[in-house]
């Protein structure tokens, strides 16, 4: 399933540029963050999260 931009509101964007640099992850939108492991963007880990290739990939177009 691919996502794009479009598919996600504002705080998940956010969320998402956010677990892309390291931790700690104080005050991310928990909701927003499930929606982004739902929609396989991010992963999580015992130490926080990490992008998937797919969430890595939409971060990269949104730079573009």
């Amino acid at each position: 399933m691919a996502v794009s931009k479009s598919d996600l509101t504002q705080i998940e964007l956010k969320t998402l540029a956010r677990v892309s640099r390291p931790g700690p992850y104080v005050g991310l939108n928990g909701k927003a963050v499930q929606k982004l492991i739902e929609l396989g963007l991010v992963k999580t880990r015992v130490n926080g999260y990490v992008l998937t290739e797919e969430g890595i990939g939409l971060l990269r177009a949104d730079a573009e």
